[in-house]
């Protein structure tokens, strides 16, 4: 099935599992994840506020009442995966939130979160996109330990914590479909991007969580796992699981090398572009390119020069006490 919802596409790429296309950014830039099961459902990433309508339509295109909704589950607490959770879980009654232990707090009082948001990308930025962020009922809210199962009608969803791009960010194995849906766990896909059509993969690794070890244990974990595809937030599905891990670990190596022979990160900014540019298939426009996906490697260069900050403030205070 694909469609559209108040022009929001919508496809199902497995038996009762559903893509939404969030409009976060552009067209096939994030997604949500809808998991329909005995007339239940569950919601595995939310979107931004401002997406929650065409979400809202969108179980009544696949013909699932509000009341039949039992989970709302961001992989991680940003707020283009949980920024609709409040919203979301305001429009459906029966809903339990599902979240990452050390996100529970963030959802419970946003404040710090918002606070962090805004110190990132400004407050223009912030109200344009992600405005209003609101409370959730501790009481609605679970934590979902590593190996947690949640259950939608007779379909069983695994919860594997995915550490790396934040944290507090896990995936969901729904096994019936086959299908891993990684968040930001597996990287970011800019489709026309690849050779013959196929995703251009990048690791997308914003601050102030990213620990490279962590990130390359998950990407072993998920090929581990052997799912038949990946279902990633930020487009588009992935069937060469190993193949896609090991690029981004080669391109997530180069990357803290950049990081490291930096001298500011604007200087690391340039030079990430520059590297991955590398992996740009023969007859891409390096330059279309920088255009459409700038921002995710601005974000990345923050995240990875905090990253190197934080190794040096490390190397110092040995040297300090030894």
């Amino acid at each position: 099935m694909e469609a559209s919802v108040a022009g929001h596409a919508i496809a199902e790429i497995a038996e009762g599992l559903f893509r939404f296309d969030t409009g976060y950014v552009r067209p096939s830039h994030t997604a949500c994840y809808l998991v329909v099961e005995d007339g239940r459902a569950a919601i595995i990433d939310t979107g931004v506020p401002a997406a929650v309508p065409a979400l809202l339509d969108t179980l009544d295109a696949v013909g699932i009442p509000r009341h039949a909704v039992e989970r709302v589950i961001p992989t991680h607490v940003h707020l283009d995966h949980a920024g609709g959770a409040a919203a979301l879980m305001a429009a459906l009654p029966q809903a339990r939130l599902g979240v990452h232990p050390s996100g529970v707090q963030h959802m419970a009082d946003p404040a710090q979160l918002e606070a962090g948001v805004r110190a990132l990308y400004g407050d223009a930025y912030f109200e344009a996109e992600y405005a209003p962020l609101r409370p959730i009922d501790r009481e609605r809210i679970d934590s979902l330990e590593d190996g947690a199962v949640v259950q939608v009608g007779t379909r069983k969803l695994e919860i594997v914590h995915t550490p790396g791009h934040a944290w507090h960010h896990f995936s969901v194995l729904d096994r019936r479909a086959d299908t891993l849906i990684a968040g930001d766990a597996f990287g970011a896909g800019y489709p026309g991007f690849g050779a013959s059509g196929a995703p251009f993969m990048v690791p997308v690794v914003p601050p102030p969580q990213f620990k490279p070890e962590a990130y390359s244990k998950t990407l072993a974990r998920i090929v581990a796992l052997a799912p038949g595809q990946i279902a990633p937030a930020h487009f588009p599905l992935i069937d060469d699981v190993a193949g896609t891990a090991h690029r981004l670990e080669a391109m997530l190596d180069a990357g803290i090398e950049a990081a490291r022979a930096a001298e500011s990160v604007t200087d690391l900014e340039a030079r990430l572009l520059a590297v991955w540019a590398d992996w740009l298939p023969t007859g891409i426009d390096p330059d279309a390119y920088r255009n459409a996906y700038g921002l995710d490697i601005w974000l990345t260069a923050e995240g990875m020069w905090m990253w190197r900050q934080k190794q040096e403030r490390k190397r110092g205070e040995v040297a300090y006490h030894g």
